[in-house]
């Protein structure tokens, strides 16, 4: 029986929780609990052998978080809102944000503690995202087949397509599964046998075509911005560019042939034009979209009466609230701004969105990240989704960035910090 040490339970938390983000809220808060935990520890466990005890370097490592700038910057969203303290009025509505944002001071922190994450690992959790996400979309595929008039009608009606959680953190995974097999296709991996690139090329492209079955639009503009990145990405790299330019049709294309052949896809554009018009006629109070834009409306009116520091992360709801009720009462229900730069500058003013922009960028640019194919890819779906949501507001979307973004990091700090890290009998 071979030992068991932290690196092993450190991987397969790590794989916990790319499950738990496609399945499974519980199983998030344990995979991310497990894995700070995990943080503070070393132990080796076998036939002969049990040690644990306190993981000084780990610990270490954590203290001097500051080493490690990007994992320092991303820690700011958290401060961000703490700092906004002195403005609140409603402190149950700015702690519920502050505690939707301490997976920004946490995970950090926990991933340093973590040992290096080796390339080939790196890549075999990508593998099983794939395949994860391939199993899903056979089921969703599946009852779509079985239930095809009745889900077309939901679809007709601006409803989505049954998913396993929300159809929208789906749609976003669905487009970085995309990524990440041809990632993974382009580096040559395979698990175990050489024939499985040609597995690796096959999901993805079956992820690619299924996700304009799904037909969610944001998981549908955050694939294209994507592969828009990685294109120009190509053609600059390469300077091959006919193919270049030639992929950048093909991305403008295929929609085009989507909405001619694909009902769900032509149903969801359907609805969306149809939504748009009666917003025009004033007559779109029962529509989604009508809510989405009036509230970007009205949080950009906030943030041009209170330019510097916001109305206050925790005051954001109720005076999204009252200017719902005095400008737009035929509307339902009062919509934050679905736009995740607008929701911290109405919140936080421009010195929040500063320190904002900062910490989402630094990462991306620190040693100039942005060439991995990989993080320029994910980017490009982050920011799609922050454009028409405020994607790390909640418990999921906090996770689904954080997570694959740290994930990344902690690749890069085995590389940074070479060979011998984390080597040591202590470190384990």
């Amino acid at each position: 029986m071979p030992v068991l040490e932290k690196q092993h339970l450190v991987l397969f938390f790590y794989a916990v929780t790319i499950a738990a983000l496609v399945l499974s809220p519980f199983l998030l808060s344990v995979g991310m609990i497990a894995l700070a935990v995990l943080s503070l520890i070393r132990f080796q466990v076998g036939p002969r052998v049990f040690r644990v005890a306190f993981d000084k370097e780990a610990i270490g490592r954590m203290l001097r978080i500051l080493r490690y700038p990007p994992f320092a910057a991303v820690t700011l969203f958290f401060f961000i809102v703490l700092l906004s303290f002195w403005q609140t009025e409603d402190f149950g509505y700015w702690l519920a944000r502050l505690r939707i944002k301490v997976p920004f001071l946490a995970l950090p922190l926990a991933f340093l503690g973590h040992p290096r994450l080796e390339e080939r690992q790196w890549q075999g959790l990508l593998y099983f995202f794939l395949l994860l996400l391939l199993i899903t979309a056979i089921g969703v595929g599946l009852n779509y087949w079985a239930h095809y008039e009745d889900i077309q009608l939901m679809l007709k009606q601006g409803q989505p397509m049954p998913t396993p959680r929300n159809h929208i953190r789906y749609s976003l995974l669905l487009a970085l599964g995309v990524v990440s097999g041809g990632y993974l296709y382009s580096k040559g991996y395979y698990l175990r046998y050489p024939w499985e690139r040609y597995f690796v090329a096959g999901a993805t492209v079956a992820l690619f075509l299924f996700i304009h079955l799904l037909s969610v639009r944001s998981g549908i503009l955050a694939l294209y911005v994507a592969l828009s990145f990685l294109a120009v990405r190509y053609i600059l790299v390469s300077r091959r560019y006919a193919w270049g330019l030639g992929l950048l049709a093909a991305l403008i294309a295929v929609p085009v042939a989507a909405y001619q052949y694909v009902p769900s896809f032509r149903a969801k554009v359907d609805y969306m034009r149809w939504g748009l018009i009666k917003f025009q006629e004033g007559e779109g109070a029962a529509y989604a979209d009508t809510g989405r834009i009036v509230s970007l409306k009205v949080g950009w009116e906030l943030a041009r009466r209170h330019p510097f520091f916001g109305v206050g992360a925790g005051n954001l709801q109720h005076e999204v609230d009252r200017a719902f009720e005095v400008s737009y009462p035929q509307l339902p229900e009062p919509l934050v701004p679905h736009n995740q730069l607008l929701f911290v500058l109405a919140g936080t003013g421009i010195a929040g969105l500063a320190l904002f922009l900062f910490a989402l960028f630094h990462p991306l640019f620190y040693r100039r990240n942005y060439r991995h194919p990989f993080l320029l890819g994910f980017y490009g779906i982050v920011l799609t989704a922050f454009m028409i949501e405020h994607t790390i507001e909640n418990s999921m979307g906090v996770g689904f960035f954080m997570f694959f973004l740290l994930l990344f990091l902690n690749r890069e700090r085995g590389i940074e910090e070479g060979p011998l890290a984390d080597s040591s009998p202590q470190a384990e």
